[in-house]
């Protein structure tokens, strides 16, 4: 036979576990009813974003963007580089391929000669890749980064030999509005 403070003990236990299977049971049914907690208000905006795509055009010896869909408002095409006209977030996906692998490697300080593909902004260097002698393509380059009206992507590329194929030399620009 229990003691009396052995039988207050299992009262306190016997509360203490139906007070826990009856949050149980809530949470589960929560769970399985859909009921998410706090529902988001009506008059919340998520930004919209917009999508620009970019091939690689020779040009007179060298090479530049041409807009597949041009936002202008956004971004501006300038020869080789891109204006950016709008604060906010870019999410730039970039591939650069040869039409014929004309990159020669040095050994002796083990780098790429003439097959460096960068993107700098404001002298900070967003992307960087090398075309891979096999593929003589980087594949896909990509970053996320806040850039700001009035700044320029500035675009160093092999000079010669690029593939304008879009599905080969393409720069994808994401754009989301800065809230």
């Amino acid at each position: 036979m229990p003691q009396p403070t052995q039988h207050s003990l299992i009262h306190v236990l016997l509360l203490w576990i139906t007070i826990l299977s009856i949050i149980q049971a809530v949470f589960i049914i929560f769970f399985f009813t859909g009921h998410r907690g706090l529902q988001s208000t009506p008059d919340l905006k998520l930004p919209m974003g917009k999508i620009l795509s970019y091939k690689a055009c020779e040009d007179k010896g060298s090479y530049k963007w041409e807009a597949l869909n041009p936002i202008e408002s956004l971004v501006s095409a300038s020869g080789k580089d891109l204006q950016i006209k709008k604060d906010g977030y870019y999410f730039l996906i970039l591939q650069v391929t040869l039409k014929g692998c004309t990159c020669s490697y040095n050994t002796t300080n083990q780098t790429y000669t003439d097959c460096t593909v960068k993107v700098d902004w404001k002298r900070e260097t967003l992307l960087q890749g090398w075309i891979n002698k096999n593929t003589c393509s980087t594949g896909l380059l990509g970053t996320a980064a806040g850039l700001f009206a009035g700044g320029k992507l500035e675009f160093e590329l092999p000079k010669t030999g690029i593939d304008d194929q879009k599905h080969l030399t393409h720069l994808d620009i994401i754009y989301m509005h800065e809230p």
